[in-house]
């Protein structure tokens, strides 16, 4: 437990741009309870695979006792909007003061978190930490880096990404430094009843329209043989599983870089079970893939990839979905975060939206003021929100 000393201002920081320069044991220490995003090996594979493309920071907060009681970890990766909802707000964030208007609309940003992966992952403080004062940590080491030439070029924009609802009213000291909420794409969430062990299960507690439109995904994809993929096996398949992601990518209407697919055979190495790594096979050829993390009872969707031309067809996105649900059937899981993009189809299957929320303060004081208004402002794409379910379920 940290005590009121420990959070006094003789808190001090270990700053480094490697994950190899930091001490290991040290962070080991305080997120032996926060989520495998934050464990040292997983950051370690990424940075590994990432860093020609991709530029990180770590640092350790310790007590006036020399105690290790808080880790937290940035990336700097420029924002890339090709087309989104959010593309007026972006070009904004572009230009700052006095400058031309950026043509491609790449914004320099410094983001507490981690952009491949959706959520708050960005700092992990030991038990007795309110999130009000680990934000408040969090931002004074992000003007630290700003300002102390931890970041050349210097970035345009600081970022908290992919707050949660509950984390809304702790996030007002962010607020109070002049940070501005900003509403993204929702979070697609479901919630699997307890009575549900298999597939068949949930069909009963579908609608016979929704019945129909599961089992119409299950039929026009019945050519497609899934299977979990080995470490050994991502390695030997990454450059088609680098196409199938990239062809996701481009048609994604904003992003924060191209996460490389070499990644996914070392945490598959670490984690075995816990990291959902499946292909989708068509006549024993890849075109599909699908990763998901379990985090305690919660399966964690992350990227996708599959052949855009082939998926009319076969439904291979939609049958993915159904894939996960059937793994968190199968591992009796309590929660499926399904992440961003094609809300309809996941509320076919009973997802329900969860608002999240970026933090953004340009690092400009004048443009800051004049871009908040619009930011609080811009509003996610609405979609049409179906229920699949005979009757609403507790």
């Amino acid at each position: 437990m940290i005590t009121s000393s420990d959070l006094a201002t003789s808190v001090r920081t270990s700053l480094h741009d490697s994950i190899h320069m930091i001490h290991r044991e040290d962070w080991a220490e305080v997120t032996m309870d926060a989520s495998p995003y934050l464990q040292y090996d997983h950051l370690r594979a990424l940075e590994d695979v990432m860093a020609a493309e991709t530029e990180f920071r770590y640092v350790i907060y310790y007590s006036a006792r020399n105690l290790p009681i808080g880790v937290a970890y940035f990336q700097v990766v420029e924002l890339v909007d090709n087309g989104s909802a959010y593309r007026e707000a972006v070009g904004r964030l572009g230009r700052g003061i006095g400058s031309r208007i950026i043509k491609d609309l790449k914004v320099r940003s410094l983001i507490s978190g981690n952009v491949f992966h959706c959520g708050d992952h960005g700092s992990f403080f030991k038990k007795g930490v309110s999130d009000a004062y680990r934000f408040m940590a969090v931002e004074d080491t992000m003007r630290k880096l700003d300002k102390g030439g931890y970041c050349t070029p210097k970035a345009s924009v600081l970022i908290f990404k992919d707050l949660w609802p509950a984390q809304f009213g702790s996030a007002e000291t962010l607020i109070d430094e002049n940070y501005h909420p900003l509403a993204m794409d929702v979070n697609m969430a479901m919630d699997i009843d307890p009575t549900w062990r298999t597939l068949d299960d949930y069909q009963e507690a579908l609608t016979s329209k929704a019945r129909t439109r599961i089992r119409a995904v299950i039929s026009r994809s019945s050519a497609l043989e899934i299977r979990s993929m080995t470490a050994d096996e991502i390695r030997l398949s990454t450059p088609r599983l680098q196409q199938l992601l990239d062809q996701v990518l481009a048609r994604s209407p904003f992003s924060f870089g191209r996460l490389k697919v070499d990644v996914y055979a070392h945490w598959k190495e670490q984690l075995g079970d816990r990291l959902l790594f499946h292909g989708f096979f068509l006549n024993d050829e890849l075109v599909g893939f699908n990763s998901a993390f379990v985090l305690d009872d919660t399966l964690d969707v992350q990227y996708v990839g599959f052949d855009y031309d082939l998926n009319p067809a076969h439904a291979i996105y939609q049958r993915m979905l159904v894939d996960v649900l059937e793994f968190a059937l199968d591992n009796d899981l309590r929660r499926i975060n399904f992440g961003r993009t094609a809300e309809q189809a996941k509320s076919n299957l009973g997802a329900l939206p969860v608002d999240m929320r970026f933090y953004v303060k340009h690092r400009n004081r004048l443009a800051n003021k004049l871009v908040g208004p619009f930011l609080r402002s811009v509003k996610p794409d609405a979609f049409e929100q179906r229920s699949p379910f005979k009757k609403t379920l507790v």
